[in-house]
Order: structure tokens, then C-alpha cells, then sequence
């Protein structure tokens, strides 16, 4: 059937097509051929000749390099993409990674917080640093009940128990006991004392709030330790009176002196005694740094006064926990001294640093030299030292004194002691304090008064007498005692000053 005489209207011949095949039609081949496939098909174009014409083969020509160039394009629309793609990619990480830093800072800083309330927490019921050398352990919290029921000391099963008993904060016991290398505060205010020698003694007050806390441990828990009977000093009931009165009327009287008693006493040993009396690491730590302080220097810059540590912590003397915990550490030492005294024939006691040795009858040199031999290497077993210039032997015939009081036939003051202070007594009271010494006090009326307690105590008769007269030249002399005690502190203080210029110059090499 011939095309020209076909139906134009018969569908099933010439097939309808679509808007989107038309379309795609064109786009795979070319709009020039699919005219000439369209008139091919509907006949208005001849298809059925051996050879094409010159412009069908154009046209299959043209559609074939737009066919490449289209594909030339395509590629190039790719390559173009690809960079666009890689830009808009790297754009979309970029902004991801910036979400995924915000997120993960804000991440951190939550947990930061979180971690800094978490640590405030801690810091107020509980102690987990106190400064370098001195926080190891502190994270040991279990102590020994049965050796502190044994000894009849309060238990704590965690610092803030031990805090509330003393009535003190977290922060406030925190701040007490912190050891700090270079600090602008100091818990302790230290002079000096000049001693007999013309050397000097250095005594370390605690301001108020660590000496309350020093009391609470004195009185709660160092006086519960039973000591031995042989010591004498600082021991409630006991005086020098107590221990002179050991050595009375006897023949042969030997005074010792241990060297640098305190500070031969370190934080390390205090430690190790709370620590066997049974308490926690955590709280013998405490404890031991509520006790001890570092050996300082106080150096000023730019009008702030900075001290220095320059050593071990080591017993105050001054604090008053001090010589009860000299008591207990000496326990060992009084038992063993005490053994070998009675083995040689003598009486011992102690009172704080001066240990005294008495005999009945005097014994021979050799039994002397082995109680001295033997004292010797029982004190340095005990880690303290003999002072090697204060060792006195006095036998009988001879004045014997023990801490100050006289025992030969019963304890008294030295009759020389005591007529210098009547003396001075009766100068002043006729001529008035100006000039007049007594002691190494700053003030002259203290020192008139603490003397004359301290001969009420040996002789209650005399020393009556004594007070009676000092507060008769007190009501005489009022003013004058304190302008002289004005006139002393202020030479003090420019001696002082005078002092420190002079470190300073030789610091900056002036």
C-alpha cells in the first residue's frame, strides 16, 4: 500500500506521540533529523533509493557532530559540575565541622561545668590536695576503731566529720593546713627570745584561728594518750616544781639537754603518730599539718610580705600542741631511760628537752660514764642528739639544780636569784622603774609579776611577800611602767627594720 494513498486519519498506521518522546527524540539525535525520519515515515521524503542525496547525508552528518559536540558539552557541563560539586561539598563539610565544633565546645563546656560543681562539691565535703610533699594519702580514709577505742579517741569516718567536731568549714581546715611553697599570709607570728648563751630561741605564735583549732586537738585527743610518769613538762598537774622535786636531797645530780628538740621533730614523725594511734591517713595528714609549720623566710617586694618555705615542717615552739606531742613521741625514750637509770642505780625524769639523772649515794666515775654511754645512744635511737655543751655532773657539797630549782635539801630558789630580785624590787620601788631591768621581757612589770609566781610555786611563804610588793610598786608607778614598755617596743621595732634594710642592701648588693 502506498503511502500517498494511505488514510491520514487511521491512527494504528501513524501512531500519535507524546510531548516528552518527541522531545526526547530530538535531544538524542537532532531536530534536522528527526524532520527527515518524520517525512521518511510519512512519505513525503523517498527512503527506499539505493544511494542517499547529497542532503540526507548532510543532515545524518550535522546530526552526528551535534551528536559529539552535544556530548563535548555534556562532558564540559560535568567537569564544571564536579568543581561546583567539590566547592558546594566542601562548603557543606565546612559548615558541618564549624556545627560539629560548636556542638562539641558547647559539649565540653557543659562538662566543664559539670566538673567544676561536681569539684566545688568535693571541695566542701571533702580534701583531696593540700599542697606539694603533704597530699599522698589523703585519698586513704579508713583508720584503725580498734586502736582508737583502745586509746579512747574520737573516730571520723571523713574529714567533714572531723571539720564539723572542730567546728571549722571544709574551706576554713583546707586553708589552715594547706602547705605552701611561697604564701603572702603566715598562721604563726614569730619573735625571737634571746637565751643565756647569747644565742637566740625563735618562738612561732598561732593567730587565733589555728590556735583554737590547735586547742581543740590538744585537748580532744593528745591529752587522752597516756604518757609516761617520768615526764614532766606541759603535763596537766605537773610542773618544774614536780620534776625538781624528783631529784631532792639526793647526792649526785646529772642535767642533760637534747639539741633542737622541735624542730628535730618533723611533720613526717607527727604524721606517723597520728597514724598509729590509729586515724586514717587523710585525717593524720590533717592533723600533722594542723600541728607543724615550715621552716620560713619573710622577704618583702613591692610592700607585700611574701614567706618563703626554706625547709621541712617541723613542731612551733609556741604552739600548744607542741609539747604534748614531744610527750607522746618520747614515750619510748622515758621507758628506756628510765630502765637504764634504775639499772645503774639512779632516778630519771624529763621535762620537755632537759633530761635529769639522780643518785643517792654518788656512784664511781664508770658507773657515771656508762649512764652517760648509754644515754647517749638511746637518745640518737630515738632520732633526737645530745647538746654536747650542756651536759652538768654535780655531786654533793656543790648546789644542785634541776630546771631552775635548787634540790639540795629541799626545792628552792638560788639565794643569789633571790636577793637580786629583792634588790630590784627595793630599787624600784624607791626610785621609781626608770633604768631598771629584770629579765629578758619587754615588759618590766610582767616580768616582776611572772617571777614572783614563779616563787610562790617553789616557796609559797616568800613569794606572797614578793607579789605583794610588785603590786604596791605597780599602783606607785603606773604610767612610768607603761611608757617604758612604749620606749622598749619601739627600740624593738627599729632594731628590726635596721635588720632588714640591712638584708636588703646586701641582697642588691649596696
Amino acid at each position: 500500500m502506498n503511502h500517498n494513498e494511505s488514510n491520514p486519519n487511521e491512527e494504528t498506521e501513524f501512531p500519535k506521540r507524546s510531548r516528552e518522546e518527541l522531545m526526547k527524540i530530538i535531544q538524542q539525535s537532532s531536530r534536522s533529523e528527526f524532520i527527515l525520519d518524520e517525512m521518511q515515515r510519512y512519505g513525503f521524503w523517498p527512503d527506499d533509493e539505493g544511494e542517499p542525496t547529497l542532503q540526507e547525508e548532510m543532515i545524518r552528518k550535522e546530526t552526528s557532530l551535534q551528536k559529539d559536540l552535544n556530548e563535548l558539552l555534556r562532558k564540559q557541563r560535568q567537569q564544571k559540575n564536579h568543581k561546583f560539586m567539590l566547592r558546594k561539598m566542601r562548603k557543606e563539610r565546612m559548615a558541618e565541622a564549624k556545627k560539629r565544633r560548636k556542638e562539641t565546645k558547647a559539649k565540653r563546656a557543659a562538662a566543664k561545668k559539670q566538673r567544676a560543681e561536681e569539684w566545688k562539691r568535693k571541695q566542701e565535703a571533702d580534701i583531696v590536695y593540700l599542697g606539694e610533699d603533704v597530699s599522698y594519702g589523703l585519698h586513704l580514709k579508713e583508720g584503725d576503731k580498734q586502736k582508737l577505742s583502745t586509746f579512747g579517741l574520737p573516730h571520723f569516718e571523713t574529714i567533714e566529720a572531723l571539720a564539723k567536731a572542730m567546728q571549722l568549714t571544709i574551706g576554713k581546715l583546707r586553708w589552715l593546713t594547706f602547705n605552701r611553697k611561697v604564701s603572702t599570709t603566715s598562721h604563726y607570728k614569730r619573735f625571737e627570745i634571746p637565751k643565756n648563751n647569747k644565742e637566740v630561741r625563735v618562738i612561732s605564735a598561732p593567730m587565733y584561728l589555728l590556735k583554737t583549732a590547735q586547742y581543740w586537738v590538744l585537748e580532744n585527743i593528745l591529752y587522752k594518750i597516756k604518757i609516761e610518769e617520768e615526764a614532766h613538762g606541759f603535763v596537766p598537774s605537773k610542773s618544774i616544781l614536780s620534776n625538781a622535786k624528783v631529784h631532792v636531797a639526793q647526792s649526785l645530780v646529772v642535767n642533760m639537754d637534747m639539741r633542737n628538740f622541735f624542730p628535730t621533730i618533723t611533720y613526717k614523725r607527727v604524721k606517723g603518730m597520728f597514724s598509729k594511734l590509729g586515724y586514717a591517713e587523710q585525717v593524720a595528714t590533717v592533723l600533722a599539718l594542723l600541728c607543724t609549720e615550715p621552716e620560713t623566710d619573710k622577704v618583702r617586694m613591692d610592700e607585700v610580705d611574701y614567706y618563703v618555705q626554706t625547709g621541712n615542717r617541723y613542731l612551733p615552739q609556741g604552739a600548744p600542741t607542741s609539747p604534748a606531742i614531744t610527750n607522746i613521741l618520747c614515750r619510748r625514750l622515758d621507758r628506756r631511760l628510765a630502765g637504764v637509770a634504775a639499772k645503774l642505780g639512779f632516778r630519771y625524769s624529763r621535762y620537755a628537752d632537759d633530761l635529769t639523772f639522780s643518785a643517792l649515794d654518788t656512784p664511781q666515775d664508770k658507773v657515771i660514764g656508762r649512764l652517760l654511754w648509754q644515754t647517749k645512744m638511746i637518745v640518737k635511737e630515738e632520732g633526737f642528739e645530745l647538746h654536747p655543751k650542756k651536759l652538768q655532773v654535780m655531786r654533793q657539797g656543790a648546789k644542785r639544780e634541776v630546771t631552775g630549782i635548787v634540790v639540795n635539801e629541799k626545792p628552792n630558789i638560788a639565794r643569789k636569784k633571790m636577793r637580786q630580785f629583792k634588790a630590784v624590787l627595793h630599787q624600784i620601788e624607791e626610785n621609781g622603774p626608770k633604768g631598771k631591768t629584770w629579765g629578758k621581757g619587754d615588759n618590766l612589770f610582767l616580768s616582776l609579776q611572772s617571777f614572783a609566781s614563779y616563787v610562790a610555786m617553789v616557796n609559797p611563804q616568800k613569794g606572797k611577800i614578793f607579789a605583794a610588793q610588785v603590786q604596791r610598786i605597780r599602783r606607785k608607778y603606773d604610767s612610768d611602767f607603761l611608757n617604758i614598755s612604749f620606749e622598749k617596743k619601739k627600740k624593738t621595732t627599729d632594731s628590726k627594720n635596721e635588720k632588714k634594710k640591712s638584708w636588703w642592701d646586701k641582697f642588691l648588693g649596696k
